[in-house]
């Protein structure tokens, strides 16, 4: 499995976002947690790497720690990428085009060039520009997803990114949990 999406900036956007859940966690379960701040910083979590508040909420700590610990490496030149990095990093990057993409849509099903040309310049100007350009040419499956889950979209395309079955993006991405971790 290869994907563009594992730079060392992307595989350093990953660190910093388990280093804030791991932050997170602590904090909340010392009940010295700001619950106004709790809810900024889950907002922004949310919106620079879609699914993280599912991590968040379903990941044991040591797995949390194992992660950072397994991208620390990564950095520092001393270990391989491994398959969820590059699952959980291509995830974010199609999860937050698509999310852009289904908000622009605005609820419009039917998509024609001058639609999407529109798209195409409002998504060049987006902070995540480059996520939301991937869909461009696939605004008509955003406006009507398959189920009705813009997700199922997004493990597709990763699949199909990273060569690799849906059903094993979305166990590398939302690893199964052995028991209920809290926040």
């Amino acid at each position: 499995m290869k994907s563009r999406r594992t730079s060392p900036d992307a595989l350093r956007e990953l660190r910093d976002k388990y280093l804030e859940m791991l932050s997170m966690r602590i904090e909340h379960a010392s009940g010295a947690e700001d619950e106004s701040r709790a809810r900024q910083r889950m907002a922004r979590l949310a919106s620079r790497f879609p699914g993280a508040l599912r991590e968040i909420d379903h990941l044991e700590m040591d797995v949390i720690r194992a992660r950072i610990a397994g991208l620390d490496a990564v950095l520092d030149g001393g270990g391989p990428v491994e398959d969820w990095m590059e699952a959980v990093a291509t995830f974010h990057a199609f999860a937050r085009g698509a999310l852009f993409a289904k908000r622009w849509l605005a609820g419009r099903k039917r998509i024609d060039a001058l639609l999407v040309s529109a798209y195409e310049r409002q998504a060049a100007d987006h902070e995540f520009s480059v996520d939301a350009l991937l869909w461009s040419k696939d605004l008509d499956r955003i406006a009507v997803p398959p189920r009705g889950r813009v997700l199922d979209l997004v493990f597709a395309r990763v699949a199909l990114d990273l060569g690799t079955t849906h059903e094993r993006v979305r166990a590398l991405v939302f690893r199964p949990r052995r028991r209920k971790a809290s926040r």
